[in-house]
């Protein structure tokens, strides 16, 4: 997949970008650490980023601080902490192919990823909630009318919708709405979310979506239904970290801060290797 914390999120329904992460790396912070006596110290360097995402007027929705690998979040200036904090637990299911996270924001909401896949789901409604799909290639298969979301700044209080969001080439994320990215390699996501008022219609594309099976070929979807407890932004940085501890809990590919083309071309290396194996058993 492209580079899912450097990229923009794009509205399939209108077409614009509803989002822009940025990643940026941050000077080296000297760490001194004492071992024995004060003739043996040692300096160290802790490797820092900052991660923002923001509105299309520029505002500032979330700011993640990295130290390594473990993140610092913030989001709608409230502050969240790690990735416990995020979701609302130090608790985590293991089971022999499924990773299971709680949400913060509602009880009967559960992260599910598997090697394959990666879901957001209601145990109370027994439904899926959200999906990221990757490495697919959207197909609109028709229209239909649906109110048009609100802006991402809104009250937990609005009244929950479909979106859908598209990483170009990579990965894509869909919150209440319906969103693609266009078939260039640029990294890109799209959402369906538009700031119009929420009281007028738009025509949301409703899609299929056909896996390529080849990491890099064809683009990336996160779709989900808005919760009244929860901002948009929430729930897709809560899909980017899910992405992120999903490969590591599989042994996939794990992500890399750096050069997300060499990334990619190792995922592709690691999938045809993997299938390989699978066939020669």
């Amino acid at each position: 997949m492209a580079d899912m914390l450097n990229t923009s999120l794009i509205d399939v329904s209108t077409g614009q970008c509803a989002y822009e992460i940025v990643t940026i790396p941050l000077p080296p912070s000297p760490k001194v650490e004492a071992e024995g006596d004060d003739s043996s110290l040692q300096d160290t360097t802790q490797e820092s980023r900052h991660t923002s995402i923001t509105d299309p007027s520029g505002k500032t929705l979330v700011s993640i601080s990295w130290n390594g690998r473990r993140p610092d979040i913030i989001i709608m200036d409230e502050k969240i902490g790690g990735l416990p904090d995020l979701f609302g637990s130090t608790t985590v299911r293991f089971m022999p192919k499924i990773l299971a996270i709680p949400t913060r924001f509602d009880t009967e909401y559960i992260w599910t990823a598997t090697p394959d896949s990666l879901t957001l789901f209601d145990y109370d409604s027994e439904s899926t909630k959200g999906t990221f799909y990757q490495n697919v290639i959207r197909v609109s298969t028709s229209f239909k009318p649906r109110k048009s979301l609100v802006s991402s700044t809104s009250s937990r209080g609005s009244t929950s919708s479909h979106s859908l969001f598209s990483f170009p080439s990579s990965l894509s994320l869909s919150s209440s709405a319906l969103a693609s990215s266009p078939g260039s390699s640029n990294s890109s996501i799209c959402t369906s979310q538009s700031t119009v008022p929420s009281t007028t219609h738009t025509k949301t594309p409703k899609s299929a979506f056909i896996p390529t099976h080849l990491p890099g070929v064809g683009s990336n979807y996160l779709e989900f239904c808005q919760h009244p407890l929860a901002h948009d932004v929430e729930i897709i940085v809560s899909f980017l970290m899910m992405e992120i501890l999903r490969r590591g809990r599989f042994l996939l590919t794990p992500y890399t801060f750096e050069k997300p083309k060499m990334w990619q071309l190792k995922e592709t290396r690691d999938l045809v290797l993997r299938r390989l194996r699978r066939n020669t058993v």
